[in-house]
């Protein structure tokens, strides 16, 4: 089965450090989806479920009765992507998640074998019709660019502006701990109605779609679906500086919140 375009990036900004990104393994020639449901049924099956719907044994033992719980797999709806709000990810999306896991949610699975965790990509995908009508098609990322704005006192106080122009703070808070008036009163749900809480932006380890730079602005750009954080790509079209701007700020919050 085809696999569908993405963009490999050639550097990454990591805690105060510039690192080199590495591509993800290549898939196998032929993924079996077959190998992938076996492996699927063994390690992922506690948590989403004998049929990927996000109902294992272990999912309310994470969630009970508020959000995150384990993803419903066959319902198309993905937080973590480099595809603009609305579309499915690329293949290299799901291998990222199923190697890197979700901090404090779900484990990395580093310990399967590249070839084992795109055998799961290709079983995943067979779970929603909308991987098999896409397939052959290419959806762009949304491009993220390479980090332009150096970290300092006058860059975080323009991010710190920013985060109020754009009313982050509805959200995540005046203070960006995620205890905003909203999650409070009861008022932020997820789209399976589930009360969820907004991401504690002062704890940079606890970001579910990864705390690099890079990582950060994939998600202020791209949204997480199925969440009430929206993609901010229209709003950073054309103040390209500023996406930066604001991550230095949301990076300093944890350095003077973690010292």
């Amino acid at each position: 089965m085809g696999f569908r375009h993405t963009v490999l990036f050639s550097l990454i900004v990591g805690g105060l450090a510039v690192g080199t990104v590495h591509a993800a393994p290549l898939p196998p020639p032929s993924p079996n989806g077959e190998k992938g449901q076996a492996i699927f049924e063994q390690v992922c099956m506690p948590c989403h479920g004998i049929n990927g719907v996000g109902d294992g044994p272990a999912a309310f033992f994470i969630g009970s009765y508020t959000s995150p719980r384990p993803s419903d797999l066959t319902a198309g709806v993905f937080k973590f992507r480099s595809t603009p709000s609305g579309e499915l990810p690329t293949d290299q999306d799901l291998f990222r998640t199923i190697t890197n896991g979700i901090p404090g949610f779900m484990p990395p699975f580093v310990g399967l074998t590249a070839e084992d965790r795109w055998h799961v990509v290709e079983y995943v995908k067979s779970l929603f019709p909308g991987f098999k009508e896409e397939e052959g098609e290419e959806v762009e990322p949304v491009t993220v660019g390479f980090p332009s704005v150096p970290s300092t006192s006058e860059s975080i106080q323009r991010g710190k502006m920013i985060y109020f122009q754009f009313e982050c703070d509805s959200c995540h808070g005046p203070n960006a701990r995620g205890d905003s008036a909203l999650f409070q009163a009861g008022k932020l749900k997820d789209s399976r109605d589930l009360s969820i809480r907004p991401a504690d932006l002062t704890n940079l380890p606890s970001f579910k779609n990864g705390a690099s730079t890079h990582a950060i602005a994939r998600t202020i750009l791209t949204g997480m679906d199925g969440t009430p954080m929206p993609s901010f790509a229209d709003s950073f079209a054309d103040q390209n500086e500023d996406i930066w701007h604001l991550i230095n700020f949301i990076r300093s919050l944890s350095a003077s919140s973690h010292p």
